[in-house]
């Protein structure tokens, strides 16, 4: 699996940071002039797309709607009208978790193997929500009495560099965190996210003792963290910030561990997404209860086993009808295997089921597309699902394939336009706005809305330098 910039964790409040009693100095309300909301929305869609650029996302559908939906059972506490919260999960065993100014939360996939319940879960989501919630990332950047601000500029050049060398050279040269005086910069602001965790985990329901619970499993695995990461989890008031959660973890009424199985569910797809060696994971499941025979399934499909894998998917499928994982999941093999119908059959009465769920017209569409069947009703789906799959570069794509089949032009290009710039591609976004507007096909309107959409990603994602005097791009 690739690393994730290591930057992005320490920069942006990785759950591995310390926290302690001092408090940083009272620098007033300085955040909005040094880092605005806007501001903010900025530098969250740039990182995430540059996540994306380099395959780290888990674009899942099914992953996707899981971590969302834990996410905003947290959020809707928070009262929080001025930003949306994006949850997603990164495809990095490291273990850890990051917050992005602008509401972008990204959770590894190795911190979510580490987790026992949804709750540990929770607590990780509560708490980098917190960060972002509280402006810490503002905070940080108002510091630069302690923290210059040449060091900073510094640092978030190394993240957009695209180089994990070069975001680990700035970590190391410029924050120098090994440095008591920058540790001690983010440990107030980790006991404020702490406590701002605790009160979205108690509103909401969840344990707070698992999320004590998960912190000692973090520090009891702390030679899986980052090095970068190992002081601090290390470090004896690491034990302190431990002792104070389970504190105030007393007086809850029946807490909640797991809302529900998918939390399971999405864990076995998650190890089997990183699994490497298919047959050595096989050999060492142990017993047939439903996740293990899952898990089994989707190994064998991994390793292009159809015949095993239909067969055990089909086993669970007669008991479980109405389980969504299972039925996408045999749907899925089904098609891969060339039984296109029964496939489809199977996904269309799950759609009956859950109407609402916006996992399922995914794959529904996804299989229609592909198949070259009912490319009408396919647009239909991929339509209705837009809210929720608008940052899914997978999304974009297969609209964008689907309007090239029903030789709409003008469509394609503009959600391929959106995947390239989902994947921090702006050259190729614009050059794929350029032959659009260069085309004969396509009508004055239609060609001006291109040549506006190309003037506005120009704008926000490369602004070009303009002229003192004269006419400019970009105003």
């Amino acid at each position: 699996m690739k690393n994730l910039p290591l930057i992005l964790f320490i920069l942006f409040f990785s759950l591995g940071s310390i926290a302690d009693e001092n408090d940083l100095p009272n620098i007033g309300d300085p955040l909005g002039k040094v880092l605005s909301l806007e501001d903010e929305k900025i530098i969250g869609f740039s990182s995430y797309r540059r996540l994306q650029k380099y395959n780290l996302i888990n674009n899942d559908p099914l992953v996707n709607s899981y971590i969302k939906y834990l996410g905003n059972v947290l959020t809707r506490h928070t009262l929080d009208a001025r930003r949306q919260y994006t949850f997603f999960v990164t495809k990095s065993n490291q273990i850890n978790a990051f917050a992005v100014p602008g509401g972008y939360i990204g959770i590894n996939s190795g911190l979510i193997q580490l987790t026992q319940n949804e709750s540990q879960l929770a607590g990780v989501l509560a708490h980098e929500t917190a960060h972002v919630n509280l402006r810490h990332s503002a905070e940080m950047l108002a510091n630069t009495s302690r923290l210059s601000f040449p060091i900073i500029i510094g640092v978030i050049a190394g993240i957009f560099s695209g180089s994990p060398q070069a975001s680990i050279a700035a970590m190391q040269s410029g924050l120098g965190l090994s440095t008591q005086l920058n540790i001690n910069l983010i440990r107030s602001n980790e006991i404020e996210a702490d406590e701002f965790a605790i009160s979205l985990m108690k509103k909401s329901n969840f344990s707070v003792l698992e999320m004590a619970n998960f912190f000692e499993l973090m520090q009891s695995a702390t030679p899986k963290l980052d090095t970068s990461l190992a002081y601090f989890m290390t470090h004896p008031l690491y034990e302190n910030r431990i002792a104070r959660i389970r504190s105030k973890s007393t007086y809850q009424h029946q807490p909640i561990i797991n809302t529900s199985n998918d939390y399971n569910f999405i864990k076995v797809i998650l190890d089997v997404n990183d699994t490497t060696d298919v047959q050595l994971n096989l050999s060492s499941i142990k017993g047939e209860d439903i996740y293990n025979l899952y898990k089994k399934a989707l190994l064998y499909n991994k390793k292009s086993d159809y015949k095993n894998s239909i067969q055990i998917f089909k086993k669970l499928h007669d008991k479980n009808p109405y389980n969504i994982y299972i039925a996408i999941s045999y749907a899925k093999a089904l098609i891969q295997n060339k039984r296109i119908d029964d496939g489809l059959d199977i996904l269309d009465k799950l759609k009956q089921i859950y109407p609402l769920n916006n996992s399922i017209p995914f794959y529904l569409a996804e299989a229609l597309i592909e198949n070259d069947r009912d490319l009408n009703r396919a647009l239909d789906l991929m339509k209705s699902i837009e809210t929720y799959q608008k940052l899914n570069p997978d999304y974009l794509r297969l609209v964008s394939k689907v309007y090239v089949k029903k030789n709409d032009i003008y469509n394609s290009k503009l959600f391929l336009s959106d995947y390239y710039l989902i994947l921090d591609n702006i050259k190729l976004s614009v050059q794929v706005l350029d032959e659009g507007i260069n085309s004969y096909n396509l009508n004055k309107i239609e060609k001006k809305n291109l040549a506006d959409k190309k003037l506005l990603i120009i704008c926000t994602y490369q602004k070009p330098l303009e002229p003192i005097f004269g006419e400019k791009t970009c105003y």
